[in-house]
């Protein structure tokens, strides 16, 4: 009888020790923020659901590569931090039917960042195609990412 007391005990212990331990991660963390290895996508207005396969590789030199989703289905960012932080490009895949790019420098799309701990909150637009209409088309996005 005292090994099974003793053992409901050591088990209440370990799930009390381990709802303690969740509860304050998800305390400490940031409003605006998303818990590492996660991104959220919005495509014209459209909130797609998380992604929770992000990679996030160690930065080369001043540049990161931020690879959200999987070759069918996702996005690729690369950012500087050479200076000020900027995106370099963006390469959306089939979110919400939308596969289209953001290349800095070019005058058909616009995107700019900030950094919340983190979390890249990316915004812009990209040109690409829609499933709407085989022709060209400009598309608001924003990918929230943490890294």
């Amino acid at each position: 009888m005292t090994n099974r007391v003793a053992l409901v005990a050591a088990a209440a212990l370990v799930v009390g020790g381990s709802a303690g331990c969740s509860s304050k991660a998800l305390a400490e963390q940031a409003p605006g923020t998303l818990p590492p290895g996660a991104a959220q996508v919005t495509i014209d207005g459209n909130e797609l659901p998380r992604i929770q396969s992000v990679q996030c590789p160690p930065p080369e030199r001043h540049l990161r590569t931020i690879i959200a989703g999987n070759d069918e289905s996702g996005a690729t960012v690369m950012v500087s931090n050479a200076g000020k932080l900027n995106v370099e490009f963006i390469r959306i895949r089939n979110l919400n039917g939308f596969s289209g790019d953001y290349n800095r420098g070019l005058a058909a799309s616009d995107a700019s960042i900030a950094l919340n701990d983190n979390t890249y909150q990316i915004a812009g637009t990209a040109v690409g195609y829609g499933p709407d209409s085989p022709e060209r088309t400009t598309t608001r996005f924003t990918i929230k990412v943490s890294c």
